[in-house]
């Protein structure tokens, strides 16, 4: 069970508790009960807890508090950590015992809650669905009733199944599908991986007679090669409602190829540099604007703070592969070019267009040197960071700087275990003009596999409407999940103060400073992708001089490119 989830059970027990005792008059307060929810409260939020705070939240008489908490030490439910010189200064944490008791107790309060409600067959099966947290005007937000119904028609066939990324917006949407107080779906209806993970998925989905999945997700990168293969079905042959006027053109855009709609984008998201705003004030700094001032501030708060100054995705494979397309765009560089732009439009690059790779420049010779140099102010071990190891180091405070994605970023406000809520600025990615900065995009759309049955296929078009409408992406956007492609959502101030991050984006997308041309936009980015993943991170980790690794990536991706045409 998510920490949250645990946490939105023990804040429903505890306002009932507490009606009762605003209702009932003269009634004793439940000590145990009181010192039990303050403790798990503060550590599912990262909070201390001393011992004069436990023994106020008691509501009892300092000498009964203080016996109660140590006869509850005895018994293995709190345990003392010694935060100072001698043993006179503690903090109090629940034990594993508590954790284990209280994880016991919430699971039989939402089995029975979920009971009660009778909107669920599974009621007895806690981990197939989800204790949302308090919402007005919940059933907007949940899946229709007319897809409810689709779904009870046909109890003779399987339920709907979902194959997409591991991200905290896929997991939010999720939740959502499988909330309490709808009958949609399961936890098991649900298969989310990691990225490379999830291309292997897609494509060995579509290796089968029959699809397992109903409606899968794509990274949009990867759009011209599962367009290119017929991979996945043309969005016009299961009308989806959906209208392109609603969409960020950017990602509208970028959810075709070759004058094909490979599906309904779902949500975009940015790399950006992410910086402690609180830092770069103590040390009166300003803000960088170009790779070289990255590394400056980078080496002053390193030294300042006994911290890493800038964290970045370093590990073998695609992570090291998008960072050096984006470190190689800020650097006035590109992968590959089309031999003549003018000759070549965007949808027939393909079949039209001689592309010639592009690795054996000034640029990108210069955006390996700047790679090299961060390595010293990076952490030890960055040739071993993913996108969640990145956040997890700047989310922790062991880092300064961090190159990150801006969907990832709302953790850094609503994750339980963030320190550095209220303390973050975004920038735009640093250049070496230190003009017009702008950032990556990425992303993600809802396809319908080329394999899937015709009969599913309206139920799999009306699963995607819902989880691309307004309705569902304004409840994700209220959690501060950043800016979805619907021109409508997050246009309100409400979205712009649920995180820093939320309007960071819409401003980029306001000033049209997202790009969409740092990745070649080719049937071949993955290939591409593969190469530059294990050439770059070869020179960097020293296996291979700099120009050695460009000069053989070069070639290999030369190599992918003539196999185009």
């Amino acid at each position: 069970m998510e920490a949250r989830e645990i946490l939105n059970i023990l804040d429903f027990i505890h306002g009932s508790r507490s009606a009762l005792q605003d209702t009932v008059r003269r009634l004793e307060p439940d000590a145990d009960w009181a010192i039990i929810v303050h403790l798990m409260r503060a550590r599912i939020l990262n909070h201390s807890v001393s011992i004069t705070e436990l023994i106020r939240k008691s509501g009892l008489p300092y000498g009964t508090a203080s016996r109660r908490i140590q006869r509850m030490i005895e018994d293995g439910l709190i345990e003392k950590h010694v935060i100072g010189p001698g043993e006179r200064r503690y903090e109090l944490f629940p034990s594993s015992l508590l954790w284990e008791h209280c994880g016991q107790f919430v699971q039989r309060i939402k089995v029975l809650f979920a009971q009660t409600l009778g909107m669920r067959t599974d009621a007895q099966r806690d981990e197939e669905y989800f204790f949302g947290e308090r919402r007005e005007n919940m059933a907007g937000l949940l899946p229709p009733r007319t897809l409810f119904d689709g779904l009870s028609s046909r109890r003779a066939q399987p339920g709907l199944r979902f194959l997409f990324h591991q991200d905290n917006y896929f997991s939010s949407l999720r939740n959502l599908w499988v909330d309490i107080r709808s009958s949609a779906g399961r936890n098991a209806d649900f298969e989310l991986a990691e990225l490379s993970e999830l291309y292997e998925a897609v494509l060995a989905n579509a290796a089968r007679e029959v699809s397992d999945f109903d409606v899968v997700a794509l990274n949009l990168p990867w759009v011209p090669e599962f367009v290119s293969k017929e991979l996945v079905l043309p969005a016009a042959r299961y009308r989806p409602t959906s209208d392109a006027r609603r969409f960020h053109p950017a990602i509208w855009d970028c959810s075709s190829w070759a004058g094909q709609q490979a599906g309904v984008p779902l949500y975009i998201t940015v790399e950006a540099l992410a910086v402690r705003a609180d830092l770069f004030e103590q040390n009166r700094l300003r803000a960088p604007r170009t790779p070289a001032e990255v590394l400056a501030s980078a080496s002053a708060l390193q030294k300042a703070g006994g911290i890493s100054g800038v964290s970045w995705n370093g590990a073998r494979g695609s992570p090291i592969a998008s960072a050096f397309m984006f470190f190689l765009n800020d650097h006035g560089g590109a992968v590959a070019s089309a031999a003549d732009r003018d000759e070549c439009g965007f949808d027939i690059v393909e079949e039209q267009c001689r592309w010639s790779a592009l690795l054996e420049s000034d640029s990108a010779r210069s955006t390996l040197e700047f790679m090299q140099q961060l390595l010293e102010v990076s952490a030890p071990d960055v040739l071993s960071f993913n996108g969640d190891r990145t956040m997890d180091e700047f989310m922790s405070g062991r880092c300064a700087m961090a190159y990150v994605w801006s969907m990832r970023a709302a953790r850094f406000e609503f994750d339980l275990r963030s320190t550095v809520k209220g303390k973050v600025r975004y920038l735009a990615r640093p250049n070496r003009h230190g003009a017009r900065q702008t950032v990556p995009v990425g992303g993600f759309l809802l396809a319908v596999p080329s394999n899937l049955p015709r009969e599913r296929m309206v139920l799999a078009a009306q699963a995607i409407d819902w989880m691309a409408s307004s309705g569902a992406r304004t409840s994700l956007a209220q959690n501060g999940l950043p800016l979805v492609p619907e021109s409508g959502v997050g246009s309100d101030s409400e979205f712009d103060a649920a995180s820093p991050v939320v309007s960071f984006v819409k401003e980029l997308a306001q000033n049209r400073l997202l790009d969409t041309s740092m990745r070649p936009w080719l049937p071949v980015y993955h290939a591409i992708e593969d190469v530059l993943g294990e050439d770059i991170h070869d020179a960097l980790s020293g296996l291979t001089s700099p120009s050695l690794a460009l000069s053989r990536a070069n070639r290999r991706i030369q190599a992918l490119l003539d196999r185009m045409i």
